[in-house]
C-alpha cells in the first residue's frame, strides 16, 4: 500500500487554515455572560442617543448621531466615514478580520418623529418590565445602541472569524433618498450576507421575506364644457379616472368584507396572531386622487391618481405592469386620454432565498438550543432597506430589539429585556454562518 506524501504545513497555514470554515464556535455561555454584562451600558447609550432627536431631514441631528456614532466605533478599530447630502449624514465604519465571510450589518439614525418630540414624550426606561418610552425609541435607536454593543460584544470576545464587517447606519431610511439608494447598492455588492436589525416583531418575531413595491401616476386629459348645455361635446376626466381605478382594482386580491375582522382587537377576538400571513397576495392604494376642477357644473378637465402596486413575487409584478398599461390605454370615456408614468421609485422584494432560509433555520435551532423559545416568521407589506440588499445577498431582518407601535409618539415601545438575547442570538448566527458557509450557494 502507497500513501500520498503530504509536506508539512508551515505555521502561516495552520494560522489560516484555524480561520477557515472549521474555526471552532463560540462558547454560548461565555458569549451570553459577555452580552449581558454589557446591558447597563446599552442602557445608558440607548438614552442617550434617543435624547438626540434626529427627524429624516435634519441635518443637525443627523449630524449629530454620526459624530456619536464615530466617537465609538473608532476605538474598536473601525474605520469609520460619512456620506452626506443636503439633509442628513450617512455612516459606514468597516473593520478587517481574519476569516472570509463579508458581512452587511443595517440600522438607521432618523426616525420620523420632529423636533420637540422629547419635550412631549421624555425619555423613560422601567427597570421592572424592561419597557422604554420616547421619540423613536425603538424605531430605530434601541437597534442603533444595540449594534455598537454588538461590536463591542465582539471585541471582548476576540471574534475575529469574518472577512470584513460592515456596518450601514442609514440617515434617511424613513423616506428614502438617492444617496441612500447609491450606498446600499455599493455595499451590498462588497458583501456576501446582510443582517438587518430594523424594527422587530415581538415574540421572538423575525422578517423573512417583504414585498416589491413600484408606483405609478396616471393623469387623465379630457374636454370642459357646461354640465347642463354641453355634456355631449365634453369629455369627462374624473369620470375617466373613476373607471380606471376601478377596472386597475380588479388586478388586486380580494379584501374581506369586515376589515375590523382583522384588526388587532379582532384577530384577538377570534383566538389569532398575526405575523403578516393576512396581508393579501397583491395590493393596490390610490392614495391620491384629485382634479383642478372646483365647479359642480363644469365637465373636469383633468383628473390625476397617484397609486402604488405590491406583490412579493418579482414574475406577478411584471405581469401587473403590463395590465396597468394596457388598461390606461384604452380608455372607456370617448374624448379623454391617458397619460401613465412609472412605474418609479420601485422597491424589489426581499425574498426569502435558498441562503437566506438556510440563516433563518440556523438562527431558530440557536433560540430554541439556547432560550427554549419558537421564532415566528414575519411577511412584511412594508419594505425597509434591506429590500435593496436582497437583490445581490441573502438578506433576513428583524434581528433587532422588539418593538412595538412604531411611530406612535405616544405609545411607542422598545422593550430592553430583548438586548440580550437578541444580540446572542445575531453573535452566534453570524458564528455559524461563517463556520457553515450558510449564506453561500450550493
Amino acid at each position: 500500500m502507497s500513501y500520498l506524501r503530504v509536506a508539512p504545513l508551515t505555521a502561516a497555514c495552520l494560522a489560516a487554515f484555524s480561520m477557515s470554515a472549521f474555526a471552532a464556535p463560540l462558547d454560548a455561555a461565555k458569549v451570553k455572560a459577555t452580552v449581558e454584562g454589557q446591558f447597563p451600558a446599552f442602557v445608558q447609550d440607548h438614552k442617550t442617543i434617543t435624547e438626540i432627536e434626529s427627524p429624516t431631514g435634519d441635518k443637525a441631528g443627523s449630524r449629530k448621531m454620526a459624530e456619536w456614532l464615530k466617537a465609538k466605533f473608532e476605538p474598536l478599530g473601525y474605520t469609520v466615514s460619512f456620506r452626506e447630502n443636503d439633509s442628513s449624514t450617512h455612516v459606514i465604519a468597516r473593520k478587517k478580520g481574519e476569516g472570509k465571510q463579508r458581512v452587511l450589518i443595517l440600522g438607521h439614525t432618523d426616525t420620523v418623529q420632529p423636533v420637540g418630540s422629547l419635550a412631549k414624550q421624555p425619555y423613560s426606561f422601567d427597570p421592572k418590565t424592561g419597557i422604554a418610552k420616547g421619540p423613536g425609541v425603538g424605531d430605530s435607536k434601541a437597534s442603533v445602541a444595540q449594534l455598537l454593543h454588538f461590536a463591542q460584544s465582539l471585541e471582548k470576545l476576540g471574534y475575529k472569524n469574518y472577512g470584513e464587517m460592515i456596518f450601514y447606519f442609514d440617515g434617511e431610511e424613513e423616506v428614502g433618498s438617492d444617496l441612500e439608494e447609491q450606498l446600499l447598492e455599493e455595499l451590498s455588492k462588497q458583501a456576501d450576507l446582510t443582517l438587518s436589525v430594523d424594527t422587530s416583531r415581538p415574540d421572538w418575531g423575525l422578517t423573512t421575506q417583504r414585498k416589491w413595491s413600484a408606483n405609478y401616476d396616471l393623469k387623465v386629459h379630457g374636454v370642459t364644457g357646461h354640465a347642463g348645455n354641453a355634456p355631449q361635446s365634453s369629455a369627462s376626466a374624473t369620470v375617466e379616472l373613476a373607471n380606471q381605478i376601478t377596472r386597475i382594482m380588479k388586478l388586486a386580491s380580494p379584501l374581506p368584507k369586515d376589515p375590523a375582522q382583522f384588526s388587532a382587537e379582532g384577530l384577538k377576538k377570534r383566538g389569532l396572531s398575526d405575523h403578516g400571513q393576512y396581508i393579501p397576495e397583491v395590493t393596490i392604494n390610490f392614495g391620491v386622487v384629485e382634479t383642478g376642477n372646483k365647479k359642480r357644473n363644469s365637465v373636469p378637465a383633468d383628473a390625476l391618481a397617484k397609486f402604488e402596486v405590491r406583490a412579493y413575487d418579482p414574475a406577478l409584478m411584471q405581469k401587473l405592469d403590463s395590465a396597468i398599461k394596457k388598461i390606461a390605454a384604452t380608455p372607456s370615456v370617448g374624448g379623454t386620454r391617458i397619460e401613465l408614468k412609472g412605474p418609479f421609485s420601485t422597491l424589489p422584494a426581499m425574498a426569502k432565498t435558498p441562503q437566506a432560509a438556510r440563516m433563518v433555520e440556523s438562527y431558530k435551532n440557536i433560540i430554541k438550543q439556547q432560550y427554549g423559545a419558537k421564532v415566528v416568521e414575519w411577511s412584511g407589506g412594508g419594505v425597509t432597506i434591506g429590500n435593496f440588499t436582497s437583490k445581490h445577498i441573502p438578506t433576513i431582518d428583524g434581528l433587532g430589539v422588539e418593538t412595538d407601535y412604531e411611530h406612535d409618539l405616544n405609545k411607542e415601545t422598545a422593550d430592553l429585556n430583548t438586548f440580550a438575547p437578541r444580540t446572542v442570538g445575531m453573535i452566534l448566527l453570524l458564528d455559524d454562518v461563517a463556520n457553515n458557509g450558510l449564506a453561500a450557494k450550493k
